[in-house]
């Protein structure tokens, strides 16, 4: 009886410890059985932004500044660019100390200002073929202001375009182009290999991108930009916006840089679909419904809720956040609020985390997702020196400063990782059984077994009242003759 109860009690206390094993962990992630072709994947969205936010032709920044250390008083067209490049430019606090004013229109001043992407994108190259750089890129809105994206979704498409102010749709070649991939699903059987968003062929330069960037050397200062030359780069999904801010590459005047990229693509099982997004953590599109944008992932979900942070703390939003035709865009003296609020954005995130509780925005990673892991290469371009050499092939970039930027992937396969459920129906019922089997002897079988003894055999009962011991035997079975039959001369 001893060895029974004990038997028992292991076997609860086993139990017990596998339904917590997958209580902490229902998920896990697993890599996949065999590698997938590159051209799966879209090639990834570049976004470029200029350290040199004027041309000097619209506005002298550096003249500007002087005049305001002397004392001078700006007329109205020039202190609203200067107000407007504040809001871009990391060292502005040290410009002067602005005043609250209600007429300042960011965007458009901005825009007016910004370095056309003729002179940025000079000569560029796709699939080993040279292509006209305007068809290529886009001007896109960022906390960088005015920059241009290669291989992103229209804008149309990333925004919802009924809902978000129409500064974020207002780029005019955005509606040439018709997506033919999501996140969830991919690309389309049909889509072919000539479609939007590009996707590769191959590895290598064959089937990457080749651009010469450049800056007028007139254009070139230092009162916004700092101690550097050159350009942001960041790289992200097609479908997700540009965080400048944040994250990006460094490219110099007079260099070269070749990124070369590796796909992480990350999918979900569809035995998860029915679990709830807080334990498998992540949202599939479908799930998670954003006010602006028309596509859920985790860079979309955290512009939206530090926009609506800001807004509830500053009373305004930063000209890049998403946000309605009717909100309040702060002005240049809110730019110290806004910052701010940024940085308590992510420390309440922080805080959540570690405390087990809802954070202030539940921005769970996509269930499927694709991000890039990009290995960098960088050499000085000596282009003085090549131009006397070239001839004048080379005499359009006269008084340009500029910059190779090249971008392909590393292998014509990857390697995708699956989210999946820790245990299946299949994984449970197979561990409980090595459990039973090894502390009870037990297997389905002896189950059968007990649920038969308990619940049928009791209903097959028969009596023998001839018997004089008057016995109840049991059967296990309706047997045509009774074989207890006793004789009549009994």
């Amino acid at each position: 009886m001893a060895w029974i109860v004990a038997s028992l009690v292991a076997c609860g206390i086993a139990v017990v410890q596998l339904y917590h094993k997958w209580d902490a962990n229902p998920v896990v992630i697993v890599y996949a059985p065999k590698l997938i072709p590159i051209y799966t994947v879209p090639f990834p969205a570049i976004t470029i932004c200029p350290l040199t936010k004027v041309l000097v032709d619209q506005f002298n920044l550096t003249h500007a500044y002087q005049q305001v250390q002397n004392g001078t008083t700006l007329d109205e067209e020039r202190e609203l660019k200067l107000r407007a490049l504040a809001h871009v430019c990391p060292f502005s606090h040290n410009w002067k100390q602005f005043d609250p004013r209600q007429d300042e229109k960011i965007f458009q001043t901005l825009r007016s200002m910004a370095l056309p992407k003729e002179i940025v994108a000079q000569w560029c190259m796709w699939r080993f073929k040279k292509v006209d750089c305007s068809d290529m890129i886009t001007e896109t809105l960022t906390d960088d202001g005015i920059c241009y994206t290669f291989n992103a979704l229209p804008a149309n498409q990333i925004y919802r375009a009924g809902v978000v102010s129409p500064e974020f749709v207002a780029f005019t070649n955005a509606s040439t182009f018709r997506s033919n991939w999501t996140q969830d699903r991919g690309y389309r059987r049909n889509a072919g290999l000539h479609t939007y968003p590009h996707r590769p062929l191959s590895n290598g330069m064959f089937s990457g991108l080749f651009m010469v960037l450049s800056v007028r050397h007139i254009d070139q200062e230092f009162l916004c930009r700092g101690p550097y030359t050159g350009y942001k780069l960041v790289v992200h999904p097609p479908d997700e916006v540009s965080l400048s801010g944040d994250r990006f590459f460094r490219l110099n005047n007079y260099d070269v840089i070749q990124l070369t990229f590796t796909p992480n693509a990350l999918y979900t099982a569809r035995d998860l679909h029915d679990a709830p997004p807080t334990r498998r953590k992540c949202f599939f599109d479908h799930e998670r419904y954003l006010r602006f944008f028309n596509h859920y992932n985790q860079a979309n979900c955290a512009a939206e809720c530090v926009a609506n942070y800001t807004l509830k703390k500053c009373g305004c939003v930063k000209f890049s956040m998403p946000r309605t035709a009717t909100m309040k865009v702060c002005d240049a003296s809110k730019i110290a609020c806004y910052s701010n609020t940024i940085k308590e954005v992510f420390e309440n995130v922080f805080d959540s985390e570690n405390h087990n509780k809802a954070s202030a925005c539940e921005c769970f990673p996509a269930c499927n997702s694709v991000q890039y892991q990009a290995e960098i290469s960088r050499m000085p371009f000596y282009f003085k020196e090549f131009t006397h050499v070239a001839g004048p092939a080379f005499d359009r970039y006269e008084g340009y400063d500029p910059a190779i930027l090249m971008l392909s992937f590393k292998h014509r396969h990857y390697l995708p990782v699956w989210r999946r459920p820790m245990l299946s129906l299949t994984d449970v019922v197979a561990k409980f059984g090595g459990l039973f089997a090894l502390l009870m002897g037990a297997s389905v079988m002896s189950v059968g077994e007990i649920l038969y003894y308990c619940c049928i055999r009791p209903l097959r009962r028969e009596r023998f009242p001839r018997l004089a011991i008057n016995r109840i035997f049991v059967l296990p079975w309706a047997a045509h003759r009774n074989p207890f039959r006793v004789p009549r001369n009994y």
